[in-house]
């Protein structure tokens, strides 16, 4: 079966760029090119929905995290990966946080941007790492936990109670797709590498319990 992916992108050169690397890359892929959201959502509309959207943070009808936000509403189920050339820590941290499966860099090696793509056909995300930068004060005392957002923080509750994702995302309202970004960027802030883990350096924290995790 083909695998069919959409470039959003309204930079002609790139958008050529980018179908030619997954032309290279991918065996029997199919890929359209539209250079707004109007249009992609004109691509969406027809069924079946896509394997894969690639989405530049801005097109001429839509400026940040716009387009994430309209696709995440309308295609809850598509996934999204992010192609941007604003690579801050904050724009890399809100795609995460609105459900994006990934977020690469334009500055990123080609040869590599092919790998991440892949991955996110295979059901992984990928972001870059995030550095603490200005706009960002590098914490240099106090609990981890005052790293993480309030949704984090819930997420990390919710994981110490032994929530599985599905049911994560139902108490909190978000998809799972959300809460694995949640989940990603809070293995980071703590400096694990699973669920286990984290629940593990959990227990050694300060973490809010019962009330925080409800559905409430």
């Amino acid at each position: 079966m083909s695998t069919h992916i959409i470039v959003a992108d309204d930079h002609p050169l790139f958008r050529n760029a980018i179908a030619h690397l997954l032309e290279r890359s991918l065996a029997e892929v199919q890929v359209t090119l539209v250079a707004s959201l109007e249009a992609l959502n004109q691509e969406l509309a027809r069924e079946p929905l896509p394997s894969l959207a690639l989405l530049d943070l801005k097109l001429g009808d839509s400026q940040g995290m716009d387009g994430l936000l309209f696709l995440k509403k309308q295609y809850p189920s598509l996934p999204v990966l992010i192609i941007s050339a604003y690579d801050e820590a904050s724009v890399v941290s809100r795609a995460m946080q609105y459900g994006a499966s990934g977020f690469v860099p334009k500055s990123l090696e080609m040869d590599r941007m092919a790998e991440v793509i892949r991955a996110v056909l295979a059901g992984e995300m990928w972001f870059p790492e995030i550095s603490e930068e200005v706009g960002a004060p590098r914490e240099t005392e106090g609990s981890p936990l005052d790293t993480l957002t309030p949704a984090q923080l819930k997420v990390l509750a919710l994981l110490r109670d032994g929530r599985p994702s599905k049911e994560m995302a139902a108490t909190m309202g978000v998809t799972e797709a959300t809460i694995k970004a949640h989940l990603t960027e809070i293995f980071r802030k703590l400096k694990v590498k699973n669920r286990t883990q984290a629940v593990l350096a959990a227990q050694g924290l300060d973490l809010p319990g019962g009330d925080l995790a409800g559905s409430h």
